[in-house]
């Protein structure tokens, strides 16, 4: 890893665990010495934490869940209208 730029780069994939080992181990090594980055790691983590923590507030009705999975049965995306 040459700096902070391919650090910073890299983040999502090493909490991803989608680096691959050497790429990780040098993510690592220079954690160790880049107070920066591992600010940045470490509040991402915490983003990450929290998201997984949250929940919507509310279900969608199981006669919504229901409608739309008859209405998309066997529908390809060609199908969907333009966004």
């Amino acid at each position: 890893m040459k700096d902070c730029g391919d650090c910073r780069e890299n983040i999502l994939l090493y909490l991803d665990k989608s680096l691959c080992i050497s790429r990780a181990i040098e993510f690592r090594a220079h954690l160790e010495i880049c107070e920066a980055c591992r600010q940045v790691v470490e509040a991402e983590e915490e983003l990450s934490h929290l998201l997984h923590r949250s929940r919507p507030l509310y279900s969608a009705p199981t006669t919504l869940r229901e409608g739309i999975l008859r209405a998309t049965k066997g529908a390809s995306p060609r199908d969907l209208p333009p966004q």
